[in-house]
């Protein structure tokens, strides 16, 4: 099967980001960055399928990883499982990096230390941050910067998601003005909805996560 037609099938779940849980819970799509650099992402997305092509899916994300891993280093890729799950298809891939979630979904996905993002070509001075306790913070008057870190994943219009850090979520971006919805889920987890406007047209756009 050709790269296109794999890529295109696989879409129908991937892409199922916009179906995903409405509530701030992992039943919907996540994204969760354990303390060893890997990451771990789960897709929630609906399919009308039957046992065949639940086969058939599994087969072609398998098949997809295994192209990807080929070109980019064994095993820096894992189907864990492909499942349906009430009238759902939940997918659970496993990356090695950052890297390599950015490199198999073509999506921009940074994990750091916070002294190091403008290095990156983030200008943080630029964004406005609230605290988690709701209050308007900038960047300068973070304290102990060295000790935080940093999340920077980019949402496509539609998609909704919950990123779960291994620490405490100290600060995020205030999204107010933007459409965006970007809120604080718990104490180790935000949820963003990049909604598409009234209109259908929508924008990709970037979220930012301090934790320590």
């Amino acid at each position: 099967m050709r790269r296109g037609e794999l890529a295109l099938l696989l879409s129908i779940v991937t892409l199922g980001l916009v179906g995903c849980s409405q509530s701030k819970t992992s039943d919907g799509c996540s994204i969760s960055i354990e303390k060893d650099s890997t990451i771990t992402h789960q897709i929630v997305g609906q399919f009308e399928q039957n046992y065949y092509e639940m086969d058939g899916l599994e087969a072609l994300a398998a098949e997809r990883v295994a192209e990807y891993c080929d070109e980019n280093g064994a095993g820096c890729v894992t189907l864990e499982s492909v499942e349906e799950q009430d009238n759902k298809i939940l997918v659970n891939l496993k990356y090695n990096s950052p890297e390599d979630y950015n490199g198999f979904n073509n999506r921009e996905l940074y994990v750091g230390a916070l002294t190091e993002a403008d290095s990156q070509g983030y200008e943080l001075e630029k964004i406005a941050f609230v605290s988690s306790k709701g209050e308007p913070v900038e960047l300068g008057y973070i304290d102990e910067q060295d000790a935080k870190r940093i999340i920077i994943i980019a949402t496509k219009p539609g998609e909704e998601v919950l990123v779960n850090t291994y620490g405490k979520v100290l600060y995020i971006n205030q999204s107010a003005d933007s459409g965006m919805d970007v809120s604080i889920a718990d104490k180790k987890s935000v949820h963003i909805d990049n909604p598409v406007r009234e209109d259908g047209s929508g924008e990709e756009v970037l979220s930012y996560i301090i934790f320590e």
